[in-house]
């Protein structure tokens, strides 16, 4: 136990600091199988070094596959939608950015521990890049990827799911082009969050041998904040639905995976 909680740690270590929302879902499902889904995400976050708020809007179809009990990997597609607001550089005022919905695009990572203390525990890793392109009418421009990752514990909750929650680092790296032309650089100014997951997995045998879920979750940095014109800042929200398959090849178990 001991040897495999360290070779996950070690690697969940250098995994983890390269790489939006994690919701796909959070649990680690049995090998052989396939989780497909859809998430919306909604982020606050602050950006340059001029502290400007900005809102991420994302819908994302992912697919996960399990080659691995302890492995997950799997592909996000869909698009974001950004909002930036205005600025002040030199004698210019740069005004809000109301982006479109433009393409997105990336892949994350799942690794888990062996479950521990009766089978209600474990630790687990998540990470997940991606790219994306928001433009408005004037062809002004963000572009760039954002990454995060999460180390954390896993409880499961006996007839309703998991509860996941643990340190969270969070990275965007990008260019704008305004109006004019003229490309800067920007990041996000707070990296570590605090962030938690709940999977819901309700228990519909009779209908389906598919697992469905809901995954909800929630982080947040030292710096959130609430006001009337920029209403989301340095926290996000983030949902996801699908189902998981049953197990798909290999020697089945005679008490199959039930949440």
């Amino acid at each position: 136990m001991k040897k495999h909680l360290f070779i996950f740690l070690l690697f969940s270590a250098i995994v983890s600091v390269h790489a939006s929302n994690l919701a796909n879902p959070a649990v680690a499902f049995p090998k052989a199988r396939v989780s497909v889904g859809g998430a919306y995400h909604l982020g606050g976050y602050t950006i340059t070094n001029k502290e400007i708020a900005a809102i991420f809007n994302r819908f994302t179809a992912r697919i996960e596959y399990t080659p691995l009990s302890f492995l997950g990997i799997g592909l996000n597609l869909g698009t974001t939608q950004i909002e930036v607001d205005r600025y002040i550089t030199g004698l210019d005022t740069v005004a809000v950015f109301h982006g479109k919905y433009g393409f997105s695009g990336g892949a994350h990572l799942k690794i888990s521990s062996p479950q521990f203390l009766h089978d209600l525990f474990r630790f687990t890793s998540i990470v997940q890049a991606t790219i994306f392109s928001s433009k408005n009418r004037f062809d002004a421009h963000y572009r760039g990827y954002d990454g995060t990752g999460i180390i954390g514990i896993q409880a499961y909750i006996p007839k309703f799911g998991y509860i996941t929650a643990g340190p969270q680092l969070h990275l965007i790296h990008g260019y704008n082009k305004s109006y004019t032309g003229k490309e800067n650089f920007y990041s996000n100014v707070n990296n570590l969050r605090g962030w938690i997951s709940v999977d819901y997995i309700p228990r519909i045998n009779e209908i389906t041998e598919n697992k469905f879920f809901i995954s909800l979750e929630f982080s947040a940095s030292p710096a959130i904040n609430h006001t009337k014109k920029v209403p989301i800042q340095e926290y996000c929200i983030s949902v996801s639905i699908g189902s998981i398959t049953k197990q798909l090849y290999g020697i089945k178990s005679d008490v199959d995976w039930n949440p």
